[in-house]
C-alpha cells in the first residue's frame, strides 16, 4: 500500500513534533528524509508490512504573509464554518484523487496553564472544531509548575475547570470532537511532589494519541478512542477541581452540572448561586466609566465557575433592571441598543481590557469570548465590555465598517463574531491629556448571526510546494535540517521558530553524549539585556569542551539587530545562573527533578547570525555591525542542483573553526536532505 499524507505546520517544529507522534504510532523500518522543495522536509517511510508512506512537510502556515503559498490549507477550514483569525499549529492531511483531506487539527501546549494563558487557545479550538470535518486535539504536558522571582518552584498550577469542561460541552454539538490531552511533561515527579502520588498515570493520553493517529492514517474506526480520550479528560477535570471553596466550584458542583443539570452550566449557576461576578479591575487601569460598570455587572450577577473568571451571569429576572441602570450610567446609549437588551433572557457579561498601552492586543483575550460559547452555545446572548486602550485607527474603522476591522483583527474577530452587545469605553491613542475615554455601544446581534451563519462551498485543493517567496521559516527549516541531520555529532536543545513552542531548553555538558546526562531548563525566563536565540545546537567533537552554538535567523541580513553574537551568547550565561528544571541520562527515558548545577566554563559558546542573502552578498560587510562568530547567508537556485547556496565564513578563532567544519561536512554529507551547496 502506498499512500501520501502532508503536514501543515506552524513551522518546522510543530511539522517534526506531529511526524514524532505518527513514527510512534506505526512500526517504521525504514525512514528516509528528502525535500519535496526546498521549503518542503519530506519523509518516506516503509513499515514493517512493506507499506510506502509519504508524509510532506509545509511548514509556514499563510499566518503573517497570505500569500507564502498559492492556497491557503485554512480556507478548506473557514469554507466549513471556521470564521476565527485563529489557526493550529498543525493540520495532517491526506492526498486525494481531489484534493487534500483533512484528518486531524492539533494544538501543542508546553507553557503553564494558568491565568489567561488557560484560555488563549480556546478561540483555535472553537473556530476549527466547529468546521465539523476532522477531530482538534488540544496537547498539553502536565504538569508545570509556577515559579518565583529566583525560579525556583512554588506551587502546581492548574487551569480553572471551566477551561476542559468547555471542549466535553461544545463536542457534544460536534460530528468531531475537540478534546483536551495530557501528555506526563517532564516535571511529573510524584516522589518529589506527593500531591502528585494518587494521581492515575492511566490517564496520560500519549497511547490513545499513538492509536488515534494510527486509525487515520489506515481510516479505521476511530470512535472508541475519542470516549477513551474524553473520559480521560472528564477525571482529569475531577483530579483538577477543587474540593471546597468559596470562590470557584468544586467537584461536588462539576459532578451536578453534569449528571443532575444535563451539562447546563446556566441553570446550575441560577439554582445554586454561589458567588457573585466580580471583575477586579486594577487601579492604573480606572479610567472613565469601567469601574462603575464592573460594579453595576456585579449588583445584578451571579458567578459561573470561580470568581477568577472575567464573565457572569445576569439571570432574566435581574435583565431590565440592569438594562435601566446601565442607561443611567451611559445615557448614550440608543434606543435600539437598549430595545434589544431590556429583554427577559439571560445574558452573560464579559469583561476584559483586551489591547495592551500601545493598542495592540492581548493575545490570551482572544480565547474569552469562544471559551463562553463553548462553555454554554453558540446562542447564548453576550455583552462584551471592553476597555483598554484603542487606537485612533481602530475607532475610525469601528464607526466605518466594523466587519471589516473583525476580518483585520483577532480580538475584534472574537468580539464582532461572537457579541450581542459591545460596550467600548476606554483612552484613545494618542492620549490627550484630559480628554474623556471614547464610548461605543453597539447593539452587534446581526453581525454575530452573520458571522455564525458564513459557509461556502468546500474548496478542493492540493497545495503547490513551492512557495511564492521563502520567509524566515525557511532560515529556521535550513538550520534545523543542518544540525539534526547532516552535521554529525551535534544536539538540538532549542528551535525557536516564529510562532514556535519556547518552553524548554537542553544542554549536555559530557564531551561523550553517549554517557551523558541531559539538563532541561523549562517555563524559560524572560530576557532583558541578552537575546533568546532562535536555535541552540551542541556539537561535541570540534573542541574540547562541548561547543554550545547560539543561532539568530531572519529573513534578511538588514534584520540582524547591532551586537546580537554577544547578546546570544549573553543568554547562556543568564541561563545558567539558574538551576536546570530536570535532567536525565541520555540513555534512559526517565527525568528527574534537577539538584545539579551547570557551570559555563563545562562549554565553549559561539553565535551564528543566518538569513538570506544573494551569492554575490559580501557577508564581512555586517559582520562588525552584528558581531557574531559565524554568518551563513542561502539563496534559492531553482536552475541549480542542489538548489539551495549557502555561503559561510568565521569572523573569530572559535568562528573560523566553526565555519570550516560545517562547510567540510556539508560538503562530504551525500543524502538527499542536503540541498546544500557551499560557495
Amino acid at each position: 500500500m502506498i499512500k501520501h499524507f502532508r503536514i501543515h505546520g506552524d513551522n518546522i517544529v510543530e511539522c517534526e513534533r506531529l511526524f514524532n507522534l505518527i513514527s510512534k504510532s506505526i512500526q517504521i523500518q525504514k525512514a528516509e528524509r528528502y525535500f519535496l522543495s526546498p521549503a518542503c522536509p519530506s519523509v518516506k517511510v516503509t513499515t514493517t508490512d512493506s507499506d510506502i508512506l509519504f508524509f510532506e512537510y509545509f511548514p509556514g502556515f499563510n499566518k503573517n504573509t497570505s500569500d507564502r503559498w498559492t492556497s491557503n490549507i485554512f480556507q478548506i477550514l473557514k469554507d466549513n464554518g471556521s470564521f476565527l483569525n485563529e489557526t493550529p499549529d498543525v493540520l495532517l492531511t491526506e492526498k486525494t484523487d481531489t484534493g487534500e483531506k483533512i484528518l486531524i487539527a492539533i494544538e501543542f501546549c508546553s507553557a503553564l496553564q494558568a491565568g489567561n494563558q488557560a484560555w488563549q487557545r480556546s478561540g483555535r479550538a472553537y473556530s476549527t472544531a466547529r468546521a465539523n470535518i476532522c477531530p482538534y486535539l488540544y496537547i498539553i504536558d502536565f504538569v508545570k509548575y509556577e515559579l518565583d522571582e529566583n525560579r525556583n518552584r512554588k506551587a502546581l498550577r492548574f487551569p480553572n475547570v471551566a477551561i476542559p469542561y468547555s471542549y466535553y460541552n461544545a463536542s457534544k454539538h460536534w460530528k468531531y470532537p475537540a478534546i483536551q490531552v495530557y501528555f506526563k511533561s517532564e516535571e511529573f515527579q510524584p516522589s518529589f511532589d506527593s500531591s502528585l502520588q494518587n494521581f492515575d498515570t492511566s490517564l496520560f493520553g500519549e497511547n490513545d494519541v499513538y492509536s488515534l493517529l494510527y486509525g487515520l492514517i489506515y481510516n479505521t474506526d476511530v470512535t472508541p478512542i475519542y470516549s477513551s480520550l474524553i473520559t480521560k479528560s472528564l477525571k482529569i477535570m475531577d483530579y483538577m477541581a477543587t474540593s471546597s471553596s468559596p470562590n470557584s466550584y468544586t467537584k461536588e458542583d462539576w459532578s451536578s452540572i453534569q449528571n443532575d443539570y444535563s451539562g447546563d452550566i446556566i441553570a446550575f449557576s441560577m439554582q445554586n448561586n454561589r458567588f457573585p461576578f466580580t471583575k477586579k479591575i486594577a487601579k492604573k487601569s480606572i479610567t472613565g466609566r469601567n469601574k462603575d460598570f464592573a460594579n453595576l455587572a456585579t449588583k445584578y450577577s451571579i458567578g459561573i465557575a470561580s470568581k477568577d473568571l472575567p464573565f457572569g451571569l445576569i439571570p432574566y429576572y435581574n435583565k431590565i433592571a440592569f438594562t435601566n441602570e446601565l442607561l443611567t450610567l451611559y445615557p448614550e446609549m440608543n434606543e435600539e441598543f437598549y430595545t434589544k437588551l431590556a429583554t427577559q433572557g439571560n445574558l452573560i457579561i464579559c469583561i476584559f481590557k483586551g489591547f495592551k498601552p500601545h493598542g495592540d492586543d492581548a493575545r490570551p483575550d482572544r480565547g474569552i469570548l469562544p471559551l463562553i460559547a463553548m462553555l454554554f452555545s453558540e446562542s447564548t446572548e453576550i455583552l462584551t465590555f471592553v476597555y483598554g486602550e484603542t487606537l485612533k485607527s481602530t475607532i475610525q474603522k469601528l464607526d466605518q465598517n466594523i466587519l471589516s476591522l473583525s476580518g483585520e483583527n483577532g480580538l475584534w474577530s472574537a468580539i464582532v463574531s461572537l457579541s450581542d452587545f459591545i460596550i467600548l469605553d476606554a483612552p484613545k491613542i494618542p492620549k490627550v491629556v484630559g480628554a474623556p475615554n471614547i464610548v461605543r455601544l453597539i447593539p452587534n446581534s446581526d453581525n454575530k448571526a452573520f458571522s455564525l451563519s458564513v459557509k461556502k462551498q468546500a474548496t478542493d485543493m492540493f497545495i503547490s510546494p513551492y512557495p511564492t517567496h521563502y520567509t524566515e521559516n525557511d532560515v529556521d527549516t535550513f538550520i534545523h535540517t543542518i544540525f539534526n541531520y547532516i552535521i554529525p555529532n551535534a544536539f538540538e536543545g532549542f528551535c525557536n521558530p516564529p510562532g514556535g513552542d519556547w518552553s524548554g531548553i537542553s544542554l549536555i555538558n559530557s564531551i561523550n553524549p553517549a554517557v551523558g546526562t541531559e539538563f532541561r531548563w523549562l517555563t524559560l525566563p524572560r530576557v532583558s539585556d541578552s537575546k533568546r536565540p532562535d536555535h541552540i545546537t551542541i556539537l561535541f567533537n570540534l573542541f574540547e569542551k562541548p561547543l554550545i552554538i547560539c543561532t539568530e535567523s531572519k529573513e534578511l541580513s538588514r534584520n540582524l539587530e547591532k551586537n546580537i553574537g554577544p547578546a546570544l551568547t549573553k543568554y547562556i550565561y543568564d541561563l545558567l545562573s539558574y538551576r536546570p528544571s530536570v535532567e536525565r541520562p541520555l540513555n534512559s527515558n526517565i527525568w528527574t527533578i534537577s539538584t545539579s548545577t551547570i557551570v559555563m566554563s563545562d562549554f565553549i559558546c559561539a553565535s551564528i547570525g543566518c538569513f538570506f542573502a544573494p551569492p554575490s552578498f559580501d557577508l564581512s560587510t555586517i559582520a562588525n555591525k552584528c558581531n557574531c562568530d559565524v554568518l551563513m547567508g542561502f539563496a534559492i537556485d531553482y536552475s541549480s542542483t542542489p538548489p539551495c547556496k549557502v555561503q559561510i565564513e568565521g569572523f573569530s578563532d572559535i568562528g573560523n573553526t566553526l565555519a570550516h567544519y560545517l562547510k567540510d561536512m556539508i560538503r562530504l554529507r551525500k543524502s538527499p536532505i542536503n540541498i546544500f551547496d557551499i560557495i
